[in-house]
């Protein structure tokens, strides 16, 4: 099921910042994909087990990072359920896994500048960029 830019950032009422952009589909990939500071990186697929570790996105999305710096969110969202997310530990680098069952779609929302993104069926893994200041850290939102 592809949606159109609009409608993704309707479902959780965010306007889109470019009216040239609303009617644009979003595509489903399964590939590897960035968006803006996230890196989404395909993986060998979820077990039962691994999966019972994380939360079934809902209706409401999940925040997978929260903007400290700019208040912007990248937000997961499975419009027809069927995707888990699984939270890495540890406030480093790997953000977490998304596991979107066959027939599914995850999107991965950004509430500013970056769009949508578009995962379909499989297991990614989430990555923040880092930066090298007096340490090696994620790079703040």
């Amino acid at each position: 099921m592809s949606m159109t830019l609009s409608e993704v950032l309707a479902r959780h009422d965010i306007d889109v910042a470019d009216d040239l952009l609303a009617d644009i589909e979003v595509p489903v990939l399964c590939g590897p994909q960035r968006q803006g500071d996230v890196l989404i990186v395909p993986r060998a697929r979820c077990g039962t087990a691994e999966m019972a570790s994380g939360v079934e996105v809902g209706r409401s999305g999940v925040a997978v990072v929260r903007g400290e710096a700019t208040g912007n969110t990248h937000l997961l969202d499975a419009p027809d359920g069927g995707v888990w997310w699984m939270p890495a530990a540890g406030g480093g680098v790997t953000l977490g896994v998304v596991h979107v069952v066959e027939g599914a779609v995850a999107y991965l929302i950004h509430t500013d500048e970056h769009g949508s993104n578009a995962m379909g069926a499989g297991s990614y893994v989430l990555h923040g960029k880092r930066e090298q200041a007096d340490e090696i850290r994620r790079v703040a939102d």
